[in-house]
């Protein structure tokens, strides 16, 4: 078993604290986030400004979904071969040259192929970016850290959303530039501050010996595959908000901005629950909490079956569901780090983060043909039931992976930059 090996402090030790490098790092991710202003509104631009069909703009948003499936694990591969810092300064420079360029192109086959580039960059920083975290940041403090950055980057989104829902109707191809400019900032923040120069990855006491780690033997880890594959489940129900929230609203005879209400919810909801929350979370298991999270984004799911004609309705399940979200996403992270070994923590990372753009290439599916066969309602019991399944499967793989809280209890615990 992996078990948790969180320090007790003992009574007049100093604070943990973390490094200020820690610090710039959520900075500079923040301001990448506020730039993915280009995704959402992917499909529109393609439809309105370049007038391509709808079957074309669901070819290139496969693309979109595809390079997003595989650039994550590619990512985190390099992250460990060539370092963090290399890795986000490639990554980040390609991602806004391939913004710059496509609002130049205008031909199905190039548009094609930038997005897939897209898809295989934008999320790319991010093994990188966790894995970092975990260099940085000393053990019994790297639950609070990776809960903050989470915090973090949804205020960049939320950014995002501002800014794309602000600028789209008038200059929707300026998006690209402001998705570029964001890149761009966080790569000449790595570069000015030095993000991750001379960081060797910390070895924790459940790998003394830090075995070099290649895709194989990762392969064959059974506890991270089950956890990455439940991950997958939980992220199958969570992305029914973006593709079967708006359809059944819109089925209702709600009006779009009713869709943006929610996202406001949703947006509002993360930045104060996670906060609010942490201290619980601290003095928790992490996969009890991510359990939690996953039946609770259930329930906010089935909620929605008692929400039909209410913007009311919709906007209390999305409170549930936002909480679920926080629960869970405050503190997988915790458990895919205990995991993995030191010197593989990026390409654990990178196959984890793969699951975001699988769910996104499967829910979508699975949600229409939900939809196709009885309705929204069949499509919120599939979701309920995605999130159960979840639930129960990270409350029987707890029996595997043994892991104290985060933060043990009586520790002060101060996330206050230090001055190494």
């Amino acid at each position: 078993m992996v078990r948790g090996n969180s320090p007790a402090l003992q009574p007049g030790l100093a604070p943990l604290r973390v490094p200020a490098a820690y610090w710039t790092l959520v900075a500079g991710f923040t301001i990448c986030r506020s730039g993915c202003v280009v995704v959402p509104f992917l499909s529109l631009y393609l439809v309105r400004q370049q007038h391509f069909s709808a079957s074309d703009a669901a070819q290139v948003s496969a693309a979109f979904g595809a390079g997003w499936a595989i650039g994550p694990a590619i990512a985190g591969w390099l992250a460990d071969r060539i370092g963090r810092r290399r890795t986000l300064l490639m990554t980040l420079s390609a991602v806004t040259t391939v913004y710059l360029l496509l609002p130049t192109l205008d031909s199905l086959p190039a548009l094609t192929g930038a997005a897939f580039a897209v898809g295989l960059l934008f999320e790319a920083p991010r093994p990188a970016v966790l894995a970092l975290v975990a260099d940085l940041v000393p053990e019994a403090a790297r639950g609070r850290a990776y809960a903050r950055l989470y915090w973090a980057s949804n205020i960049g989104a939320g950014v995002a959303g501002s800014v794309g829902t602000i600028i789209a109707d008038r200059h929707m191809t300026a998006l690209f530039s402001v998705a570029a400019a964001s890149n761009l900032g966080f790569a000449v923040t790595v570069l000015i501050r030095r993000i991750g120069t001379g960081q060797r990855p910390t070895t924790p006491r459940d790998h003394p010996e830090s075995q070099s780690t290649g895709f194989k033997a990762l392969l064959r880890d059974g506890r991270f595959l089950v956890l990455t594959g439940l991950t997958l489940l939980y992220l199958c129900s969570y992305q029914q908000v973006l593709f079967g929230l708006p359809v059944a609203m819109n089925d209702d005879g709600l009006q779009p901005s009713a869709y943006g209400i929610i996202s406001l919810i949703n947006a509002i909801g993360v930045v104060t629950f996670q906060p609010l929350l942490q201290p619980w979370i601290d003095r928790r298991t992490p996969l009890v909490v991510c359990a939690a999270g996953a039946i609770t984004l259930g329930l906010g799911m089935g909620g929605n079956l008692g929400a039909r004609q209410s913007l009311i309705g919709y906007g209390v399940a999305a409170a549930v569901w936002t909480l679920g979200e926080v629960l869970f996403f405050s503190s997988i992270m915790t458990v895919v780090e205990r995991l993995a070994p030191a010197d593989a923590r990026g390409r654990y990372t990178g196959i984890w983060a793969t699951t975001m753009g699988f769910s996104a290439l499967i829910a979508p599916l699975i949600g229409s043909a939900a939809i196709d066969a009885g309705g929204p309602e069949l499509m919120w019991a599939m979701s309920l039931a995605l999130g159960a399944l979840a639930a129960g499967g990270l409350l029987a793989l707890k029996r595997r992976i043994e892991l104290t809280p985060p933060v043990p209890v009586g520790a002060d615990l101060d996330l206050t930059p230090s001055r190494t």
